[in-house]
């Protein structure tokens, strides 16, 4: 992305927030039909993909200032596109990694027939552990 055409939007994001919701409720559309315990993790996995997407949005629209405690719009603009897609790399491969771990936990999550409560909280806790993760990771202007 070439530094002028390198604008400031929240047009993305926006339309993140508002299919979030949306995606969310197709499991409980679909699967209603089937046990809770399917429902539950289908909605987990589309939580973890939500996000991993989100993330991913970030690094191909360049929009490292929506990273909390990231870079300004002007520190972000004034850098490369180079710096810019390495600083977003790095967020994507944190969530990327929750993201396969959580949906192979939630795979056997069903072959074991955990608690629906223990699902809850591992997924949030691997949510929490990659969003941490990313605390220490700097954007270098």
């Amino acid at each position: 992305m070439s530094e002028e055409r390198y604008k400031k939007t929240y047009k993305p994001l926006i339309a993140w927030m508002i299919s979030f919701p949306i995606i969310l409720t197709i499991p409980s559309i679909f699967l209603n039909k089937f046990s809770e315990k399917i429902e539950i993790v289908a909605i987990l996995a589309m939580i973890m993909l939500s996000v991993y997407v989100l993330i991913l949005i970030i690094y191909h629209g360049e929009y490292v200032y929506w990273i909390n405690g990231g870079p300004s719009f002007k520190e972000a603009k004034e850098a490369s596109s180079e710096v810019r897609k390495e600083y977003a790399r790095a967020h994507l491969e944190k969530f990327k990694n929750i993201f396969i771990k959580g949906f192979i936990y939630l795979i056997f999550s069903l072959v074991l027939n955990l608690s629906i409560w223990i699902d809850i909280v591992v997924v949030s806790l691997m949510i929490i552990v990659a969003a941490i993760k990313t605390m220490p990771i700097k954007f270098k202007n």
